[in-house]
């Protein structure tokens, strides 16, 4: 049971009067679905959005979800159109390529790409560590796991290499590896990039409001380390977000995690990354999911989303390609 895409009206139904009691443990309930502790997170984002309210707590050191009422009023909520009745749009996200390192994936990035070009997809959406940057003395042995140094040799290596595919453009905002061009030297490299390739369009730094078909969606690039649960991250951002300025859809790089859920009636993703872990990250003991996201998006005359089907595309340790950086060639298509 996977719970990475919408349920539908019906499932989160069956799941809270058939599945769910009225009280037990994240974990107990995880081993019982035969699901993930964070995909218990999701599971209940997911319910407590068709009105099924469940809460989730910490009781003598463990966590606990419950029913917190009886759903008495469902009946009575707003019916939804059908998907045939909503516009849908298709947008394709990536995140954290750390291009210009040597646990790069470029061929991973290009087949990120091929799938959007087949799939007629033409916003993407990069959420930023476009490139590994360079830390200086702050990561001394970091300059052994580049083979492109300095903002000139990325800006230009990301110019010449990134994926070119006709019909698709690409916004992207800067992470904190990015970001370290400005530090050492003042180069917003984002800008370089976008003078020089029509196709990709630089936001801004850390993060960046985009509206896509009347649908605001936010990229965002935080800081920090990882929490034990994916869910929280996404919770915390939503969370310090006032009412008004929601936007209807997050999506987060950073994490080298990959999440979905839905929280105060916005849909937040966690991207995976398209590289292999490094080994500053392997030090951290911090995992590394790579992969990439594809989401189509059902709204209605007024823009509000309606249903949301995000498909995760994760690549597995057997499709690292060793020595990428020196093996794979440019992808450029062109109708």
């Amino acid at each position: 049971m996977k719970f990475n895409r919408m349920l539908t009206f019906e499932e989160a139904k069956t799941i809270y009067t058939k599945y769910l009691k009225k009280e037990e443990s994240v974990m107990d309930l995880a081993n019982r679905l035969g699901i993930s502790v964070d995909e218990v997170y999701g599971l209940s984002h997911l319910l407590n959005y068709f009105g099924y309210s469940v809460d989730i707590v910490l009781v003598n050191n463990e966590y606990i979800i419950k029913k917190i009422r009886k759903q008495n009023n469902i009946s009575n909520k707003k019916i939804k159109p059908s998907m045939n009745d909503c516009n849908k749009f298709t947008v394709g996200i990536v995140s954290d390529t750390h291009l210009c390192s040597k646990e790069q994936q470029l061929h991973m990035l290009n087949t990120a790409y091929k799938y959007f070009y087949e799939k007629e997809i033409s916003d993407v959406l990069h959420c930023g560590d476009l490139v590994d940057g360079d830390y200086g003395e702050k990561r001394k042995l970091q300059i052994y796991s580049r083979f492109m140094n300095g903002a000139k040799e990325q800006s230009d290596y990301v110019i010449d290499m990134y994926p070119r595919v006709e019909g698709i453009k690409t916004r992207f905002i800067q992470g904190s590896h990015d970001e370290s061009h400005k530090t050492n030297g003042g180069i917003i490299l984002g800008e370089v990039i976008e003078r020089d390739r029509s196709d990709m369009i630089y936001e801004r730094q850390d993060h960046a409001d985009v509206v896509i078909n009347g649908v605001k969606i936010r990229m965002r690039h935080p800081g920090g380390g990882v929490s034990k649960y994916r869910s929280r991250s996404l919770q915390n951002t939503i969370d310090s977000m006032s009412s008004g300025n929601k936007p209807k859809m997050i999506a987060e790089g950073h994490y080298h995690k990959s999440y979905y859920c839905i929280y105060r009636n916005v849909h937040g993703l966690l991207v995976p990354s398209l590289c292999c872990q490094s080994q500053f990250m392997e030090r951290k003991d911090v995992s590394n999911i790579m992969g990439f996201y594809d989401v189509d998006i059902y709204t209605d005359e007024k823009g509000n989303i309606q249903y949301i089907t995000p498909r995760e595309h994760l690549f597995k340790e057997k499709d690292i390609k060793k020595d990428d950086w020196l093996k794979t060639k440019r992808l450029v298509i062109k109708h």
